[in-house]
């Protein structure tokens, strides 16, 4: 009896070992298998290939300073008083046409003075002449002394050059005379009358200004290697996102057939500086806005939107591949598989795709589902998109 207890508790014993050892042995596989799962975890993105396309792009400018290359004061170059203006605010004039007039009372005056010393000028140059021709007739039969020739000779130059003096004189007067009209010195549209009738106004004084805004321009600092892209005579639809187009500080008149907030103005690439063939990294890039409508002032908007009327064919990946807001990172699937942050300069966008300028290639697969929290180096399966 004492025998069969013992086997089996030997049996017992074997068994538990037995089955601790499975244990430990099934444990290990499955810490394993486990691993070998996390390991090969794909973790499921979308994304779509970066491809060369024709965009609209769109560029959105915080701040653009608008300013006219004709605006000035018109000033007066006389004293006088105001006799009367002979225009109004808002009213459009051309270069010579009258602003306002003075009256000078000294001005008449001296110019009759003038003309009176004129006259008689003219009488002395008459009498010094002949009087110089009768001693040269004289002086050829020696009937008189070479110093009374002299003499007379003097004479008659010095009555000629009273005469031009006088002259002159009288052409001074006449052009401060025709200054007491007061003119326009460009063409364009009276924004400011600073005086009225009866006011007296000194030599310098401004006393209106005038503007053409029919054409407004801005100028935009861009990088080189996007300003290489930009042509002069460029065409592009400008308008203000901001809606404060209608905030006029000179009061100029709108312009029949405007939409007010809502116009699209034409703007014209004039100019990029320095050009193209100098070396730069940033670039003036001047356009030229047609204000036919009357509705820009000189100023500073906020919230304005560019687009080009014509499509540029570039490589481009959507706007959803942009992992930062510095739009100098995108996320990629690298050879092996993995997910990589790469960094790319991008240009312009049209509100879809962007523009990638350098850092990646046709073909390249960019992410643009979320990638927040998967670190570099994570294998990823990704399903494409926009593939067509």
């Amino acid at each position: 009896m004492k025998k069969y207890f013992i086997l089996g508790i030997a049996l017992i014993t074997i068994l538990i070992a037995s089955l601790l050892g499975y244990g430990v042995y099934l444990n290990e596989r499955g810490e394993h298998q486990i691993t070998d799962r996390i390991e090969n975890l794909k973790v499921p993105l979308t994304g779509e290939r970066a491809k060369v396309r024709d965009i609209s792009p769109v560029t959105k400018m915080d701040l653009v300073n608008l300013y006219p290359l004709e605006m000035t004061d018109v000033v007066s170059l006389e004293n006088g008083r105001i006799t009367s203006v002979l225009v109004e605010k808002n009213s459009h004039v051309r270069a010579g046409d009258p602003i306002l007039t003075l009256v000078d009372e000294d001005i008449p005056l001296k110019i009759r003075q003038a003309d009176s010393d004129i006259l008689q000028a003219e009488a002395n140059l008459i009498q010094a002449e002949n009087s110089f021709h009768r001693y040269e007739q004289l002086r050829e039969v020696e009937a008189v002394s070479m110093e009374k020739f002299d003499e007379a000779a003097a004479n008659f130059k010095a009555a000629k050059a009273r005469l031009e003096n006088y002259r002159a004189q009288r052409e001074q007067l006449a052009v401060r005379q025709s200054r007491l009209t007061v003119t326009s010195p460009i063409d364009g549209e009276v924004l400011m009358v600073y005086h009225q009738a009866g006011s007296y106004v000194k030599a310098g004084s401004v006393v209106a200004l005038v503007g053409d805004f029919s054409t407004m321009y801005f100028t935009v600092p861009v990088e080189g290697r996007v300003a290489s892209l930009m042509v002069p005579g460029r065409m592009a639809d400008l308008s203000f996102a901001g809606g404060n187009v209608a905030q006029k500080s000179y009061g100029a008149e709108f312009a029949a057939g405007n939409l007010g907030k809502d116009e699209i103005f034409e703007a014209r690439l004039m100019k990029v500086t320095p050009p193209q063939d100098e070396p730069a990294s940033i670039r003036q890039v001047v356009w030229e806005v047609n204000n036919s409508a009357g509705i820009l002032e000189p100023g500073v908007f906020t919230g304005v939107l560019l687009k080009p009327r014509s499509q540029r064919r570039c490589l481009c990946v959507p706007l959803e591949a942009v992992t930062d807001h510095s739009r100098d990172e995108v996320a990629v699937i690298s050879p092996a598989g993995t997910l990589e942050y790469r960094k790319v300069t991008m240009g312009s966008s049209d509100g879809k795709y962007i523009e990638i300028i350098s850092g990646l290639s046709e073909g390249d697969i960019v992410i643009t589902s979320e990638t927040e929290g998967i670190k570099e180096g994570t294998l990823i399966e990704v399903t494409l998109e926009g593939d067509d």
